[in-house]
């Protein structure tokens, strides 16, 4: 890489963290390209050289961040470990929190801001490409999951996916480990055995 790549590399991250750092302390819709470029130490021509627009900015960091979110858990879980033998339902999801960890600033950040309705509903889409594979593999196995609709079930299970996960992300004493284990025992106890699933 030459000199000018790692320029750009560099003033493209300071651009980063100094805008995560202002939504932080004021909010997507306060935040100028001003404050920024003073806040990344480059001038104003700088941003708009790496960027058109905040939103531009924006839509990168949000992009980057969910990359990890729409790895399916099971291709992540194989991705891992391609040597393993079958996954589990609690290897497939720590391993996606574990993803998800390298990112938990961003996404406190983005989720705690009113600009997170994007994020939200790729996250939701993600996890829900997810929850139905898992769903077809389970209702092929199972005859009284056949009466509830598939996509309500997914819907259902989802939503608890996003809420456990929001929640991980703002803990600071609950590992992967830990926040995989209590999204297990809420989907196999809650979900999959009351609806006959399993």
């Amino acid at each position: 890489m030459n000199q000018a790549d790692l320029r750009v590399v560099r003033s493209k991250k300071m651009i980063k963290e100094a805008f995560l750092e202002l939504i932080a302390e004021k909010g997507y819709k306060n935040v100028t390209i001003k404050d920024i470029a003073e806040r990344a130490m480059v001038n104003r021509k700088t941003f708009y050289n790496r960027y058109e627009s905040i939103d531009a900015l924006f839509h990168e960091i949000l992009n980057e961040t969910t990359k990890l979110i729409l790895i399916n858990p099971a291709q992540a879980c194989r991705q891992a470990d391609p040597n393993g033998s079958s996954v589990d339902l609690y290897d497939e999801i720590r391993t996606f929190l574990t993803n998800l960890s390298s990112n938990k600033r961003t996404l406190n950040i983005l989720f705690n801001d009113i600009s997170s309705f994007e994020l939200n509903r790729q996250i939701e889409r993600g996890v829900q490409s997810y929850v139905l594979e898992r769903l077809a593999d389970s209702r092929q196995n199972s005859f009284s999951a056949n009466k509830y609709p598939i996509k309500l079930l997914a819907c259902l299970i989802t939503s608890v996916f996003i809420v456990v996960i929001r929640w991980w992300l703002i803990q600071e004493d609950y590992s992967e480990e830990d926040a995989a284990r209590i999204l297990v025992d809420i989907i196999s106890d809650g979900f999959i055995q009351s609806l006959g699933l399993n």
